[in-house]
């Protein structure tokens, strides 16, 4: 991911610190935005799936290694779009609505038109910190 939020930021610090040991790992979410989530965009989840619920990223994702962690499994949002929306941010949520915006990152622009599929093939999503 290309921007880790202040919440996802401020947890690392103070783990990394000792300052407080960071809350148990729960399932993480992704979904997709038109425009940069928090700055504006809007979320088209359920434009593109008719459903509001996001994807289960933990599930997808392989353990870390080389100070880098990518998915493992393909992440499908729809096999058949219901409607259509322009992608080009993804970002990981806390809850499956709702929830604290804790990464986004810039991906290439998709027009999805309806009973267009969207998936994320497995190694297209890596996450690192620097």
């Amino acid at each position: 991911m290309a921007d880790f939020s202040d919440a996802s930021i401020n947890v690392m610090l103070d783990w990394y610190s000792g300052v407080a040991s960071a809350p148990a790992a729960a399932t993480r979410y992704i979904t997709i935005f038109d425009g940069e989530p928090g700055n504006g965009g809007v979320e088209v989840i359920s434009t593109i799936t008719g459903s509001a619920n996001r994807q289960d990223l933990t599930t997808a994702m392989a353990a870390a290694a080389g100070a880098a962690a990518a998915n493992d499994t393909i992440i499908t949002f729809t096999a058949a779009a219901a409607g259509a929306a322009d992608v080009d941010w993804v970002a990981i949520y806390s809850a499956i609505t709702g929830g604290t915006l804790m990464g986004k990152a810039a991906v290439t622009p998709k027009s999805i038109g309806i009973g267009d599929s969207l998936t994320i093939q497995v190694g297209a999503l890596t996450m690192g910190i620097t």
